[in-house]
């Protein structure tokens, strides 16, 4: 699997590459660390040119000191690792270097280490969720998942093909002993759903515990723990949000609709808000392979909100 671990250095970017890690990725990982450092902006007979000047210099040497540091994580482990350091805005270097090594997930802190990336509240990790062409590992800081004796993952899934799709690249991963995995639905009762309009609660749960169902059966014998749980709640986004917190879920797995324009307007609506206010990293898979998972319709346009 060809995997871009996007690092700026801070403690956020080191918690992501320990998740990386921690993933039991069953063939061998080709791994590229990739750092953006941004090139001197003042003009050129600024005064403070030789100055701006030496501030890159600086920065790009505490990249590569920092890289090294991530390498050592995956020393002895079964990946063959680069590095690579990328000049210009992150957000647009990191999209441009996945291209370019055509890779399969991106994984990445959810703020940044400058003073600027925290104002924007991860706006780099938000807008390249958002516009990659591949999927996307976003980690928030927090506890040292390396005290945890499980690792705790939720899917979340509602038969649409994007939940499939994340399925599909979950189980790429060999989810070991050491791994609960929760397979989470929401039956959204919002107030217009009136028998009257037709929209009717007890067809709504029923579709959700089927879809369930259908999930856990087809992961029982490839996942050594695997449960579920149906969410009520009347806000999809909310509800996952709420349970991840209920549940100490370390990891939240959750599929896109996909790369038109269209599709990211509508990321907002429950991926972005997830990745917006989840204390726990958040999984937006975009598999580009057809899905070999439980419920796959051929013919279902991928329009369910709880893979949006």
């Amino acid at each position: 699997m060809r995997v871009l671990l996007a690092t700026d250095g801070s403690k956020c970017s080191e918690e992501a590459a320990g998740i990386l890690a921690r993933l039991p990725h069953r063939d061998e990982l080709e791994l590229t660390i990739a750092t953006a450092v941004a090139p001197p902006s003042a003009a050129f007979f600024s005064p403070t040119k030789e100055f701006m000047e030496q501030l890159a210099d600086d920065d790009r040497k505490y990249a590569e000191a920092h890289q090294l540091k991530m390498r050592e994580l995956f020393s002895g482990a079964n990946a063959s690792v680069n590095t690579v350091i990328l000049e210009g805005p992150p957000q647009e270097a990191i999209i441009e270097c996945a291209k370019t090594h055509d890779i399969e997930l991106i994984v990445m802190g959810a703020k940044g280490h400058s003073q600027v990336d925290r104002i924007l509240l991860g706006s780099t990790s938000d807008y390249v969720a958002t516009h990659a062409h591949c999927s996307v590992l976003v980690v928030r800081p927090g506890e040292s998942r390396e005290s945890h004796p499980m690792l705790r993952v939720a899917i979340a899934y509602d038969a649409s093909v994007a939940s499939q799709y994340a399925v599909e690249e979950l189980l790429r991963f060999d989810w070991g002993a050491n791994t609960e995995l929760v397979v989470a639905g929401v039956a959204g009762y919002s107030p217009i759903f009136d028998p009257e309009y037709g929209f009717n609660p007890k067809s709504i749960r029923k579709e959700a515990e089927d879809a369930l169902r259908q999930a856990v059966e087809h992961l029982q014998p490839k996942v050594h723990h695997v449960d579920s749980r149906l969410i009520e709640y009347d806000h999809v986004a909310e509800g996952l949000v709420r349970f991840t917190e209920d549940e100490e879920i370390d990891l939240l797995v959750i599929g896109d609709t996909g790369r038109s324009t269209l599709a990211r307007a509508l990321l907002g609506s429950v991926s972005r808000f997830v990745l917006r206010h989840a204390q726990c990293g958040v999984w937006v898979t975009r598999n580009r392979r057809r899905a070999d998972s439980p419920g796959e319709r051929h013919d279902q346009s991928d329009t369910k909100a709880g893979a949006n």
